[in-house]
């Protein structure tokens, strides 16, 4: 897979294997070895290293000693975990945004979710969503904490995002997420941010981020 175009060596490198990690093609605990990476990618291992060691700050992989990168765990415990921070400072960015986020932001909001509606959702073969799908579902999350102004708090919740993003996948699978209106709890989080309704928004995205977790511990992640 030759790379060209705009970016760097290293940072297209990073963006196809966090793609194939969050796409489920590398699964969790699995080793990542550098010189297949190099050659699939055709660069250097420095480059692929570089690239791995930006994804483990990213909690995506971790760097184990004498054992080289690996995809990340997935468990329960970490899932409740994970929800739990989601839950709080995606809250405390969406309210943000709801009180300070200008035109610019309510803008951001519509488009990221104009698009995200737009785009075709689960893969032909069943297996998580499509790459496209989870690129707009990430834009429109993003668009809605854009608007508090702590950069800070932003590239926390980015990087929670990340890591959720490995369950997010798992749970697409599961029967009940079948029949669950996943499209209108976006277009809910949509109204109400923009029409400035800052406790029924952040109430609607706590609720849509539980019902993904509940998905998993109910059908994925059992005991």
């Amino acid at each position: 897979m030759a790379l060209n175009g705009a970016g760097t060596l290293t940072e297209q490198v990073y963006v196809g294997i966090r793609r194939d990690i969050v796409g489920g093609r590398h699964q969790p605990g699995a080793p990542l070895r550098l010189a297949p990476l190099a050659k699939q990618f055709e660069v250097s291992t420095a480059v692929v290293r570089e690239a791995l060691i930006r994804l483990a700050e990213r909690h995506l992989l971790v760097l184990a000693p004498n054992q080289g990168f690996r995809v990340v765990d997935i468990s329960r415990q970490d899932l409740l975990d994970l929800t739990e921070m989601r839950v709080l400072l995606e809250g405390l960015a969406l309210r943000g945004s709801v009180e300070k986020g200008d035109m610019d932001w309510e803008a951001r909001v519509v488009s990221t979710h104009h698009v995200l509606a737009r785009t075709p959702f689960m893969r032909e073969d069943g297996a998580g969503s499509t790459d496209e799908w989870a690129t707009a579902h990430n834009a429109f999350h993003d668009a809605l904490g854009a608007g508090c102004g702590n950069r800070r708090l932003i590239d926390m919740t980015h990087m929670l995002r990340d890591s959720s993003e490995l369950y997010r996948q798992l749970s697409a699978k599961a029967p009940t997420e079948q029949s669950r209106d996943v499209a209108g709890e976006h277009r809910r989080l949509m109204e109400l941010a923009v029409a400035r309704e800052a406790d029924e928004a952040v109430a609607a995205l706590t609720d849509h981020l539980q019902r993904t977790s509940d998905v998993l511990l109910e059908h994925v992640l059992v005991d």
